[in-house]
């Protein structure tokens, strides 16, 4: 059973996870005393050599491969029969796959794995299987990095140099985890790696509601900390990327009870702030996994940092000392095939389809008297009506430049009044604003300038507005950056924000000439 948990975690993308299970399975048959399980001890550890390589841990997987290879010698008959043992020659393959790699695009590396491999002596085995293809063309660097890209995979020797990094996508977002590469470090970041990947298949049967784009844990082992410490969790500002900072405690054997419940409050603490969710929403989602065994699922029979305690501190050394970096370091990260776990599509949360109708009745209602003498005068702009056309092209609703529109005339007319939002404010005062912003528009009003709508302008108002609505809705904006195409981009694919729209008169009213378009 643990075994083919390993395999299911491999096939949705969370390898690390596959890693943990897989040597879970390793240590149970090595701990039941029953001989008929000495076989699944080498197995185990072969499959987590894959899981690992499948991580881009590509030199930790060839050590990994060689332990396996030797408890494949101390527990098995035949122990190199293809027929019996198919899983040996999987990753026989895909060592000389690594060898190859390494030879075309990081030959600094080739000594070390080949001091490895002739530990157990399949040196030789694998230049055989190399032979047939020794003359053919060898890929270059960025098609080994564009195939971990495509296929979700971590990139090849992501193990070297003072820095791992684990990456992967699930649940419309590009995870990473980085930590120094030093051996506490490394456990460390594991632990909470595959802890992560199995909350997050977990959620996966649950709605999140995640912010597409990236999330960014930098991990650190703090031997300082006391073992039933939890993390110290610390989040930075990126308007790119989400990015939080951990201090994990060592693990500690005799406390494996509360692991999991200290491990977790780190994992729910860095993953809540990437959805939009309520924390009580949230936290519904949690008690769900909980009564679903997710604790069970956390903790596999031993701590991590036990059952992946294989290489010794100074492979760490050598690995962090190696001066080439990964493969295809520096780049961005490219387009992968459709994630095995991909983001919930389909009406989110609390979204009603005659609801969000009547919020788009009452937008045009509410926004007309806002700007009806603004209207006119942008309608005769060129400059604005090329900036409209192309915005309507884009997908905008005409609520949506009503609404950018409105706000940038009402803080407009609010700054003329002295009134000006800042934090502290009472509550008067914020209702003296928004009584301002949202007054009908007169006559004798000062015209606002055409220079307050342009493109960024309009988009700026937008996203503003657009932070209200995600609140109306019942969702949560958080403290910290907010990238707005990420939030736009979950109202119009959950909530309708790029589709709703009724039947109405053109607010513009402007006939289409040429110059309109672009």
């Amino acid at each position: 059973m643990l075994l083919l948990c390993a395999r299911l975690y491999s096939e949705l993308g969370l390898p690390i996870a596959a890693k943990q299970y897989a040597l879970a399975a390793a240590t149970a048959a090595k701990s039941a005393h029953a001989p008929e399980l000495n076989r699944f001890v080498p197995r185990g550890i072969v499959l987590a050599a894959q899981y690992d390589r499948q991580a881009g841990n590509w030199i930790s997987a060839t050590r990994l491969f060689c332990i396996g290879l030797m408890a494949q010698n101390a527990y098995c008959d035949e122990p190199y029969n293809h027929e019996r043992y198919p899983y040996v020659w999987d990753m026989m393959g895909n060592q000389a796959l690594t060898l190859r790699a390494a030879d075309a695009v990081r030959p600094g590396f080739v000594p070390l794995l080949r001091t490895i491999t002739a530990s157990v002596g399949i040196d030789t085995l694998i230049d055989d299987l190399l032979a047939p293809i020794a003359g053919d063309p060898t890929a270059t660097e960025e098609a080994y990095t564009e195939e971990a890209d495509v296929h979700g995979m971590g990139r090849p020797f992501s193990d070297v140099g003072p820095t791992r990094r684990y990456v992967w996508n699930a649940l419309g977002v590009d995870w990473e985890i980085i930590c120094p590469n030093e051996r506490l470090s490394v456990l460390a970041a594991e632990r909470y790696t595959a802890a992560l990947q199995v909350f997050l298949g977990e959620l996966a049967v649950g709605d999140p509601l995640f912010l597409p784009g990236s999330l960014s844990v930098e991990i650190r082992a703090d031997a300082t900390l006391p073992h039933d410490q939890p993390a110290v969790c610390a989040q930075s500002a990126d308007r790119g990327t989400n990015r939080w900072r951990l201090r994990l405690p060592q693990a500690a054997s005799a406390d494996r009870e509360a692991e999991p419940s200290r491990l977790l409050t780190a994992v729910v603490k860095v993953v809540l702030s990437q959805s939009l969710l309520s924390d009580e929403a949230f936290m519904d989602l949690v008690e769900q996994a909980l009564a679903g065994g997710l604790w069970h699922k956390l903790f596999v029979g031993r701590p991590y940092d036990e059952l992946a305690d294989f290489l010794r501190a100074g492979d760490y050394q050598t690995m962090a000392a190696l001066a080439d970096p990964a493969v295809g370091a520096g780049t961005p990260r490219g387009q992968a095939k459709p994630a095995a776990l991909p983001a919930r599509t389909g009406p989110g949360p609390g979204y009603e389809h005659e609801t969000a109708f009547d919020t788009v009745r009452n937008r045009y209602a509410v926004m007309l008297p806002i700007v009806r003498y603004t209207l006119p005068r942008l309608a005769a702009d060129p400059g604005f009506r090329r900036t409209a056309t192309q915005l309507r092209q884009e997908g905008w609703r005409d609520w949506h430049l009503l609404t950018a529109i409105a706000n940038a005339v009402g803080n407009h007319r609010a700054q003329q009044q002295g009134l000006r939002p800042s934090p502290g404010d009472s509550s008067e005062h914020r209702a003296r604003i928004l009584a301002a912003m949202q007054a009908p528009e007169h006559p004798d009003d000062p015209p606002v300038p055409v220079q307050a709508f342009t493109e960024h302008a309009l988009r700026a108002h937008l996203f503003v507005a657009a932070v209200s609505t995600a609140r109306g809705l019942g969702l949560a904006i958080r403290p910290g950056p907010l990238d707005p195409q990420a939030l736009l981009s979950v109202l119009g694919d959950r909530y309708g924000y790029w589709t709703d729209d009724i039947e109405h008169t053109d607010p513009f009213g402007w006939p289409a000439t040429q110059g309109d378009t672009i």
